[in-house]
């Protein structure tokens, strides 16, 4: 999948930093818990570290959420570099036909405004709430009221990103992943299959919805390390990259996200306050060390330290404000970059695992506990569960109102495959239709507890996000409770309890799940 991409590699000490370092770092990584799927290290011009935690990979595609906002800003920088775009142009002049329904003093927002997140609007909108909206998200956002006056407040929005990306398509007449794969990502050697969300208007969706590997993530930050300039070519103006990236704004708030909303900077929401951050370029936050980043929600992250001459990148599922994982990377392995003592990296590189699936443990099954279930009415519109065992594989089906979903998970060991199963509340509004989302999990039988339940507890790696769902089926004479929770979302984390009951045990021939 990886085509061309290629980044020179080298050993950490051959660039004098120390593999003691590195190896910390993935202790503490471990010691803490912290669910991180890869964790890549540029430095002086070679890349030093890549490491990926299994089921994850270097030619895993991965959904980048909020990172996909400084993708967006370079799609903007070309049009700007090409004499396309004025940053002060009014963005209701790009829109006439949605003039009559944006309010008065729409005509003081500007490209500007929209790439410092300084548009005037109260609240900004949450990917989870346009994936939602069928109609125009462009005239959604030009109808919103003003309630500040552009340029005067920061309120972060997606929805800033999403209409600089329509405006991109409109001046260039080609989408911004068209854009950027002709004038970026061919000439840097990224994946050949990254992908891009559409809105219901056929326009990339800008402030998230990209999905590239971690090696095109890192190349992101290379890039702009290096002023724009790629193997002697300027791919990106030094002037663009550097107004990108620059202090544009001081002191900003991020505002508490809700699941569908990021409210203002003075707003709280469930005891969650705005979190201060030092600063905003276009599309770029600004950070400590004279340092910047493209953060995505729940662990997406490319920080450029320019002092240190350095990028690292990041996946993970993690909850965005746990700061635990960024105070590493700030304040241990940015400033011991450079120095060497001595340590073997390699092998511990080689054995990283998410979370290794412990014994299937089959022999705790219950008798007869293969077959068909009919679940209770429920709020989900899930009407049925099928259980089949094959071999080491643990066969699960679930019915509702989307379709018929299937899961297979490997007794004792991560199996892949692909699943639509539904779980849009859980997935910050994500829905996998088909051919669905790619899944590593693995399946594993406990022993009856004292009431002679016996749990089957499957772990679900969605291996091209930050989601990982577990299952838990507690069986007992024909009877099923379902419990499913999911790691990092910006909003609920656990579904209500299924309950069911099995008409069926001969799972020897197929069935259809009755509605």
């Amino acid at each position: 999948m990886s085509g061309q991409h290629r980044l020179p590699k080298c050993a950490p000490e051959a660039h004098g930093t120390d593999p003691e370092v590195l190896l910390r770092l993935l202790d503490r990584i471990a010691a803490e818990g912290l669910e991180v799927h890869s964790l890549l290290v540029w430095h002086d011009g070679a890349l030093i570290q890549e490491a990926y935690w299994d089921p994850y990979g270097p030619d895993r595609l991965h959904m980048m959420h909020s990172v996909t906002k400084s993708f967006t800003a370079m799609a903007v920088g070309l049009a700007w570099d090409d004499g396309l775009l004025n940053l002060d142009a009014p963005v209701i002049d790009f829109f006439p036909e949605h003039r009559a329904v944006a309010p008065e003093g729409i005509e003081a927002m500007t490209l500007r405004h929209l790439l410092t997140m300084t548009s005037g609007h109260e609240h900004g909108i949450s990917g989870g709430a346009w994936r939602k909206l069928e109609t125009s998200w462009v005239a959604d956002f030009l109808r919103r009221p003003l309630v500040h006056a552009p340029g005067e407040v920061f309120v972060y929005d997606s929805a800033c990103s999403y209409v600089l990306s329509a405006i991109v398509q409109k001046v260039t007449g080609r989408s911004c992943h068209d854009l950027l794969r002709r004038r970026v990502f061919d000439p840097l050697g990224l994946t050949a299959g990254i992908r891009w969300d559409l809105s219901p208007e056929g326009i990339n969706s800008g402030g998230n919805g990209l999905w590239c590997t971690s090696r095109d993530l890192l190349s992101l930050g290379i890039l702009h390390l290096q002023d724009g300039c790629w193997q002697g070519r300027q791919i990106l103006s030094r002037d663009w990259v550097r107004a990108a990236t620059g202090m544009q704004l001081r002191d900003v708030s991020l505002g508490v996200l809700t699941g569908e909303a990021y409210l203002g900077p003075g707003e709280s929401h469930d005891g969650a306050e705005a979190e201060r951050r030092e600063g905003y370029g276009f599309q770029w936050w600004r950070g400590p060390n004279d340092s910047y980043s493209a953060n995505g929600l729940f662990g997406q992250n490319c920080f450029v330290f320019p002092n240190e001459r350095a990028v690292i990148a990041v996946t993970a599922g993690m909850e965005d404000e746990d700061s635990r994982l960024k105070r590493m990377i700030q304040e241990d392995l940015r400033p011991a970059l450079g120095q060497w003592r001595g340590a073997e990296l390699a092998p511990r590189i080689a054995g990283l695992d998410l979370m290794p699936a412990p014994p299937g443990n089959p022999g705790a099954a219950p008798e007869g506990w293969q077959g068909l279930y009919l679940v209770q009415e429920n709020d989900q519109r899930v009407t049925g569960i099928r259980l089949a065992q094959d071999g080491l594989t643990l066969r699960l089906g679930i019915e509702d109102a989307r379709g018929r979903h299937d899961l297979c998970a490997g007794l004792g060991h991560r199996q892949e495959g692909m699943t639509t199963l539904s779980g849009a509340a859980l997935h910050h509004a994500y829905e996998f239709d088909a051919p669905g989302a790619r899944v590593a999990a693995w399946a594993a039988w406990s022993v009856p507890d004292a009431e002679g339940w016996s749990c089957l507890t499957l772990d679900c790696a969605f291996v091209e996000t930050a989601f990982r769902d577990t299952l838990r089926l507690w069986l007992r004479s024909g009877e099923m409770r379902l419990e499913r929770e999911v790691n990092v979302n910006s909003s609920i984390r656990r579904l209500p309890l299924l309950r069911a009951t099995r008409v069926t045990r001969d799972c020897s021939q197929p069935e259809e799940t009755p509605t």
